[in-house]
């Protein structure tokens, strides 16, 4: 099974991309890093096909070396955890079974690279771990989770059942991108950022919206409110997929919302 993730900058996109990986049974590669591998690997190291189960499994001295280098060791636990994809779906079979929640959690490397935030607002991007819908499309995952950012008609997915589109209102979406250096004012300054204006917006769902939100609307089965996500704590997402949130979710959701300002925390809580 395929589902598809659609959002423009500024809308919430990887924040509902976590939900989505803590509270179901679908998977994306979030980075290729084939290449990073060979690029670190040492003469020890063993080839990428060749890597085992568990970083604990491999030799002594390139566990020692990998101790000693953080970056490296993200670089391998990637790669391993997605080679051992079906490992991870037996995993979460089984859990599913039991009502726990998905093996992936906010504990792993994956989320703490990704939410590794600095202080100052203008750098956020910079811990961004992009799915690879490339990757994933080759793997070997039984429910595949694609991943769109600014999408048009041509990047709809033909075989996805569940085509997810997030958006939110353009107030909320402009002081999001513009405060994280994100979508249309990403690498702008200040005085470039106010003289940027959005000025084509349109009526969608009974909010004022980016006009390409409703143009995407028509290609998509799902038309998500980033609002709604925050106020169910991932629950309006997990609907799509037949799922219930889990503690990962809830901690997901708190710890997203605490990284915004009070104004930004007004609008995504419908306060203002």
């Amino acid at each position: 099974m395929n589902a598809q993730l659609c959002y423009f900058g500024g809308s919430g996109g990887f924040f509902a991309l976590w939900h989505i990986l803590l509270g179901t049974d679908y998977y994306c590669c979030l980075t290729n890093a084939d290449q990073a591998y060979n690029d670190i690997k040492g003469q020890s190291w063993p080839a990428i096909s060749e890597l085992p189960a568990t970083i604990f499994d491999l030799p002594d001295i390139v566990q020692e070396e990998l101790s000693n280098n953080q970056e490296w060791k993200l670089i391998v636990e990637e790669i391993i955890e997605n080679r051992n994809s079906e490992e991870w779906k037996s995993i979460l079979e089984h859990s599913m079974e039991n009502n726990h929640s998905s093996p992936r959690s906010i504990n792993s490397s994956f989320y703490k690279s990704q939410w590794n935030v600095s202080e100052d607002r203008s750098k956020w991007k910079e811990t961004e771990q992009w799915p690879n819908n490339e990757c994933t499309q080759k793997s070997s995952f039984k429910n595949k989770l694609f991943f769109h950012h600014n999408p048009t008609a041509d990047d709809m997915i033909a075989d996805s059942n569940k085509k997810i589109l997030l958006y939110t209102d353009i107030e909320t979406q402009t002081m999001l991108a513009k405060n994280k250096n994100a979508w249309v004012y990403c690498g702008l300054s200040i005085e470039e950022m106010e003289l940027k204006e959005i000025k084509k917006t349109t009526k969608f769902n009974n909010h004022e919206v980016f006009y390409r939100v409703d143009e995407i609307a028509k290609y998509t089965d799902y038309q998500i409110y980033l609002q709604d996500v925050v106020a169910t704590q991932g629950q309006a997402l997990l609907d799509i997929f037949g799922s219930t949130i889990n503690q990962n979710n809830v901690q997901h959701n708190n710890m997203w919302l605490n990284l915004h300002t009070n104004e930004e925390k007004g609008l995504l809580s419908n306060e203002s």
